[in-house]
This record gives C-alpha cells, structure tokens and sequence, in this order.
C-alpha cells in the first residue's frame, strides 16, 4: 500500500506541474456519442496515463455530469485496461441512495450529502468524503418557435417557477423581449430526486426569495407544470413541446438541438452558460475545509453566469474494500486532473486550479 500511496504522490505531483503550465478556462441518447468519442485522441490519454488500479468500480448518480463522466471512463479505461468503471445515471437522489444502501460504492451528486444521509452512510461504512470534480451552468432549455435570444431576469426564472407567470407574452418577459407569442408556458421540472433541482432551487430561492418562497430541494413540490424523469427526460420533454421550458446541464440542450436563455446576473449583464461564464461563478465559491463547496448566486463578476454549480464525487474514507479504495481514489485522481481537459469540449467548466488541487489533495485519503 505505500508504494502505491508513492506512486500516486508522484503522479500528483506531475498532474500539478501540468496544471501550472496549462490555466484552466476562467442527457440525451444524443449525448452519448459525444461524450464517448471525446474532445481528445488516444495519444493525449496514453501522454497522461493515471495510476491504475485494477478491479471494478460501481457507480451511480447524477445525470448532470453523466457526459463528461463517462468520457472519463472511457479515457480511463483506455489508458488502465484491467480497470472497469460502471456508472448508472440514474439521478443524484438514487445515486446517494444506492451508495447509502451498499449497491454503490462511488456516488455522484449535483448536491452534498444533506445530515441524515451522511448520518446513515456513516452507520455503513464510516467517514465520508465530498470531492469536487466538475462544473457546470444549469441552462434554461426552451421551445418556442421564433424566438432565438430569450433574456430572463432572476424575478422572470422565479416567477414562471413559482406560477405567477404564466404566459410568454406577460408584460415583465416583453420589457427584455418585445414580440414574445401570446402562448401559455409550459414548465417542465425533474421528478425524481435531482442534485441539478436542489442547485437550482437555491438560485431561486437566493436571488427571488419572495417570489420562490419553497426553499431549496431536491425534489420539491413544483407549483406548476409537468415533470419528467432525469436530464435527458425533461429534454426530451421540451423538444416535444412548442412553448416549454426547463432546466438541465448544457450539453442536454445542444444536443437536442434546443435553445438556451441569457440570464441576468447581479452585475446586470444577460450571460450564457459557457464554460467561461461558469468559471467565473465558481471562482467567487466559498471552499470550506470538507469541500462542500457554496456557490455564490450573487457573485459580482459581469462575465460569471449565476446559475452554475460543483458536482461531487462522494466515497467512504476508508472503503470496505481496499482495492475498490484504491480505485475509487486513483479514478478521481484522474477526473480531477488530466479529466479536466476534457470539460469545455463536452460544455462542462473545468475546476479552478486551488479547487482541483484541494480535490485532488482530498481524493489521496481513500483509503489510506
């Protein structure tokens, strides 16, 4: 175990000599190909083969980050054939459940642990640790026939949230938008316990807390509209749907082909999800010592687009398994480090340099 701990020391060390050199950008079906084939060739993994460590690795959780985790799996893999690494999108709710209930051994989630699911995780296996290791804007996906450039203010998000807006054509969505349809809106939210509505729950309920008056959930009991299962669900729901809106991790809205709303931040700037708009968010993040980061929804930066948010990768300290430890720490490793070139090409914003080392930092006690 301590050549191991060596080796990965070492391979840290250069993974941070790489990260000094090169500064970091400050589903559907249709998704998958992407992700799969990646923004990278063979030769760029093969330049930063990880540590590997054999065995088999089960995961689950959020379908937020399901793209670019399953591009790291595949360059993972890639580079460390005898490593398998299975990962279910089955949503951050499930995800967290299952690694409470032992069919997991890694979780994903767009949200933290909330105090009884830790509680009983540690009843399970002990400590628990929260590791960052993506980011991403929840885009504003939306249907409506000629109209290409929609702007909403954190009153309009809220609002037609909340069910006082309830039409395109209302007053307060045509002083941003002159010609709106007068057609009714259809809201789509996430049925199923989801970290993306928990983080975009606490946007609203920061920025419009006397419009979204329910507080921050993952799966809450949305005022209005239709609901669907899982990013791709709700995506596939709106693709259907002339006059619909909600919300996902980018990737979902351009590969469904669907438009994406400009948000008003508290610099008063209309900003779109890119990869440097989300980096700019979560530059301004508070990092405490367990890296249960919290965003800012009110940063002040004019590029920083508001509604963004960290994922995390949640593992006991010491799993039962000292080999799925040992994999579970080197694949993070991996995702946190060299992974992180893969963000922008698949719509996600890498880690800050000071994030993705504490990341990192914290993924070398698994199994220590």
């Amino acid at each position: 175990m301590k050549t191991s701990k060596r080796k990965s020391l070492t391979w840290l060390l250069s993974v941070l000599a790489l990260v000094a050199v090169v500064a970091p950008a400050c589903g559907s079906d249709n998704n998958s190909s992407k992700a799969a084939t990646g923004s990278r060739s063979s030769t760029t993994v093969a330049a930063e083969k990880p540590t590997c460590a054999p065995g088999t690795l089960a995961a689950a959780g959020s379908t937020f980050v399901k793209n670019i985790a399953q591009q790291w799996i595949a360059d993972y893999q890639t580079a460390c054939s005898g490593s398998t690494i299975n990962y279910q999108s089955i949503g951050s709710g499930k995800g967290v459940q299952a690694f409470i209930d032992g069919t997991a051994q890694l979780a994903a989630s767009d949200a933290v642990l909330k105090a009884d699911e830790e509680a009983a995780a540690r009843t399970k296996g002990g400590e628990v640790v929260h590791i960052p290791w993506s980011a991403g804007g929840i885009a504003l996906e939306y249907h409506l026939a000629g109209v290409k450039n929609l702007k909403l203010t954190p009153d309009e998000v809220a609002g037609i949230w909340a069910g006082t807006i309830t039409k395109w054509n209302d007053s307060k969505l045509t002083a941003d938008n002159p010609g709106l349809p007068d057609k009714p809106i259809q809201v789509v939210s996430r049925e199923d316990g989801s970290g993306t509505s928990k983080a975009f729950t606490a946007y609203m309920a920061a920025v419009a807390p006397t419009i979204w008056t329910k507080g921050s959930d993952k799966q809450p009991a949305w005022p209005v509209g239709q609901k669907a299962t899982g990013s791709d669900g709700v995506t596939g729901l709106v693709k259907q749907n002339d006059g619909s809106i909600t919300y996902s991790e980018v990737s979902y809205a351009k590969g469904a082909g669907l438009d994406i709303a400009k948000v008003k931040n508290a610099s008063g700037a209309f900003v779109e999800p890119t990869p440097d708009a989300v980096s700019a968010a979560i530059a301004s993040a508070t990092v405490p010592a367990d890296l249960k980061v919290a965003v800012d929804y009110k940063a002040a930066n004019p590029a920083a687009y508001p509604i963004s948010t960290v994922t995390w990768a949640i593992s006991f300290v010491h799993p039962r398994d000292p080999a799925v430890g040992q994999l579970i720490r080197d694949f993070i490793l991996y995702a946190a480090g060299p992974g992180q070139n893969a963000a922008a090409g698949l719509d996600y914003a890498p880690l800050p340099a000071e994030l993705a080392a504490k990341a990192k930092a914290a993924a070398l006690t698994i199994g220590a």
